[in-house]
């Protein structure tokens, strides 16, 4: 039964999005609308929002729910002396197994249908500037969309050019999304190096969670947390060095062993996650993280072999067995993630028709993510610390 409450009529029958080019985002896996109140509520407030998040890494699907959330008096209410307030907050899924596109769409026409009622709605703090990436016109910016004159998201055809719209654009609205655009050239097609990796991000929640913690126990737990993420930071940062000079060299022959580091490197990265696991961190996307690491040396290492062989370089027998190896143990791996024969044979397919090695720009970003997120969470830490000096 609908919601008398829901701005949102229902939507029209999903038709797919094969007809609009789609960037998958690379730099985030959730993103919102604004939150809503309901004016003609008296008896508390009523609170309402749509989330987007990526509900499946590997085959790049999106979840969209709706958060409904009402507080009102407790008990007799106001009138008979009680003052105390309850809150309830109901979940509701709308979308499931959606294309980014089809997620984004759900979140505009909500937004669109809240801001053509304000009679009904009024939009909550923090707005959508405050939000930050959050929103989902920065977030889907950020990606390589550009809004048009009418609020519609198009999928750019490269970083420097705007796609067709009937509807024109505003300048101010190509101002902004030139400055929130931090998606690579060469991922504006979807084959870019990025695209060897299903997924390479999530949220560093210990940051907060250890920004926030109160008693001694607590901290110091937390702090041995940071610890050992730093440590899995490092060995990360290792085989992307390794696999990086690997690129850069895998023509001189010989440079095999550069996979082999950075294969090490994963090893001593996983161990780190199981550490993490053993003080109760949820460390599944740890896990898929290194697995996907994992799955990347391989398909580079095959697209370097399949290079010289290619090329004529080298010994062709010795170049074919190892490059089989290689692919043998990318399909073993990435059937721990998705055994399915599409995904199976998209992941073949890339190691013949990618022209050379390149390091996906998505384990970069992780990277650099991770270093600034371990800035910030210092950068409040000091702050916050009143009296004695701060630890180097």
């Amino acid at each position: 039964m609908a919601d008398k409450n829901d701005p949102m009529p229902p939507a029209p029958p999903a038709g797919g999005d094969g007809t609009r080019k789609t960037l998958e985002p690379i730099f985030g896996s959730h993103c919102a609308t604004l939150t809503y109140g309901l004016k003609a509520y008296a008896r508390g407030s009523y609170h309402i929002r749509l989330d987007a998040y990526l509900d499946d890494p590997v085959k790049k699907t999106w979840t969209v729910q709706k958060t409904t959330t009402v507080t009102e008096p407790a008990g007799g209410g106001l009138l008979f002396g009680n003052s105390r307030e309850r809150t309830r907050t109901q979940v509701q899924k709308i979308k499931t197994r959606a294309h980014f596109n089809d997620a984004l769409d759900e979140l505009i026409r909500f937004e669109k249908n809240c801001q053509s009622r304000p009679e009904d709605y009024i939009p909550q703090k923090p707005d959508a500037e405050a939000m930050g990436f959050v929103h989902y016109r920065a977030f889907a910016e950020r990606e390589g969309y550009v809004f048009d004159a009418k609020g519609q998201p198009h999928a750019r055809p490269h970083r420097s050019v705007l796609p067709a719209s009937e509807n024109g654009f505003v300048q101010t609205d190509i101002d902004r999304a030139d400055s929130n655009l931090k998606r690579p050239e060469n991922e504006f097609d979807n084959n870019g190096p990025a695209s060897k990796a299903p997924q390479t991000h999530f949220l560093f929640d210990q940051f907060t969670r250890a920004a926030h913690v109160h008693s001694m126990d607590d901290k110091l737990a937390e702090l041995r947390v940071l610890d050992i993420l730093d440590r899995f930071a490092q060995q990360v940062h290792r085989a992307h060095d390794s696999m990086q000079t690997y690129c850069e060299k895998y023509h001189e022959l010989g440079q095999g062993g550069l996979i082999d580091d950075a294969l090490d490197a994963l090893r001593l990265a996983g161990a780190a996650v199981r550490q993490l696991k053993a003080y109760g961190v949820e460390t599944e996307k740890f896990e898929s993280f290194v697995l996907q690491c994992k799955i990347t040396c391989y398909v580079l290492h095959a697209e370097g072999l399949y290079d010289l062989m290619n090329r004529g370089e080298g010994d062709f027998a010795q170049n074919e067995t190892l490059f089989r190896q290689r692919v043998d143990k990318a399909v073993e791996t990435y059937r721990r993630i998705d055994d399915s024969d599409s995904g199976l044979r998209t992941l073949q397919e890339m190691i013949v028709q990618t022209p050379r090695p390149a390091v996906p720009d998505t384990i970069t970003a992780f990277l650099r993510e991770y270093d600034d997120q371990r800035a910030a969470w210092r950068k409040a830490y000091d702050a916050g610390r009143k009296d004695g000096p701060k630890n180097n």
